[in-house]
């Protein structure tokens, strides 16, 4: 099997203690059958305390509930109290890789890091336009024989989208307007249609519908809550900042390259899109409105938040789902115009 990574992968480093958003707050800690079998034969004190901890939650998984916000093995010193006593290779699968992501298709795996961290967020967005050149080959790489032809389709409709999307001779807006279009016709495709132009959207281009089904959402932050309230009062005057391009340019990568793909079994490219058109509409709403205030909340911290509080929650993104199946606001020509109105190069 073919392993495919981004140049910086292998850079990157757990920075602990010394992390602003550790991944040791907000979420339950999901433990596989092997560790948790391990922690029942662990002694003293740290043992009693594993198994006096673990809990089967609503979904039937076994895990360490966070409590106060903190995994409850998360110590005063933001160190983790069950690497120092039984070691790192003793952590649970998702403590020890996190935020490194796996995603396996067969004939290949594509490795990626999660934006959800703040250090992996930092490693993307100093990256330059060849980081995921290796993926750009996908096209070559051997597929499983059920999934061949559809899966060579969607590689080089991937390698097309990312192209647009890395195209910094047109402002970010044109490029998504440009993908979502793209992709459009690419999903007529897959449901075995004639690809046509789509209709010219009839509205006002406003976005403020995204934003208020985003502060709907299950919600860890109170910052993030705060700043949510905040961007949706001025959904209408903020426009998105020229500057934030190259930024959102390396999240939008990171999307395309975690999800796309998902449509060889869903058959459902529009998903990505729309997640990515989303992730774009608020937190670029979000990124002019800390502009105006100094960036109490740095740019960085927008798009690793955006990832922890949408991206990792199982209920955000089934929500997100079925707004896309059931809102006809979702659809790309109307998509295209949000995108269009609420850029900074149209309203100076």
């Amino acid at each position: 099997m073919q392993e495919i990574y981004p140049r910086f992968y292998h850079e990157f480093k757990c920075i602990a203690n010394r992390c602003e958003d550790s991944c040791c707050k907000d979420w339950d800690i999901d433990l596989d059958s092997a560790t948790e079998a391990f922690y029942r034969t662990v002694k003293g004190p740290l043992g009693d305390k594993m198994r006096r901890l673990a809990v089967t939650d609503e979904d039937g998984d076994r895990v360490f509930r966070s409590v106060g916000g903190r995994c409850p093995f998360w110590n005063d010193d933001m160190l983790c109290d069950i690497f120092i006593g039984v070691g790192e290779e003793h952590l649970s699968e998702t403590c020890a890789n996190f935020p490194r992501v796996a995603v396996d298709y067969g004939g290949f795996r594509e490795h990626l890091l999660s934006f959800a961290c703040p250090e992996a967020a930092r490693f993307m967005l100093r990256s330059d336009s060849g980081a995921y050149a290796d993926f750009g080959g996908a096209v070559e790489y051997s597929v499983s024989e059920d999934r061949d032809d559809g899966m060579s389709f969607l590689l080089k409709a991937r390698a097309r989208t990312a192209r647009l999307l890395t195209d910094r001779t047109v402002s970010l807006a044109y490029r998504l307007a440009d993908c979502l279009e793209f992709n459009a016709q690419v999903q007529c495709v897959l449901d075995g249609f004639e690809p046509a132009p789509l209709p010219e959207a009839e509205g006002s281009g406003g976005c403020g519908f995204i934003l208020e089904m985003h502060q709907g959402f299950e919600i860890m932050s109170d910052a993030w809550r705060d700043a949510l309230k905040q961007t949706a009062a001025r959904a209408d005057s903020l426009r998105i900042r020229d500057d934030f391009d190259d930024a959102f340019e390396q999240f939008a990568l990171y999307y395309l390259y975690r999800y796309y793909l998902e449509a060889v079994n869903s058959g459902d490219v529009m998903y990505a899109m729309r997640r990515m058109t989303c992730a774009y509409l608020v937190t670029g709403k979000m990124d002019a409105l800390f502009f105006e205030q100094g960036y109490p909340y740095e740019r960085m911290r927008i798009l690793q938040r955006y990832s922890k509080e949408v991206e990792h929650s199982y209920e955000n993104t089934d929500a997100l789902n079925a707004c896309f199946e059931q809102d006809e606001r979702f659809s790309p020509e109307k998509l295209i115009q949000c995108v269009i109105h609420n850029a900074s190069f149209l309203n100076p």
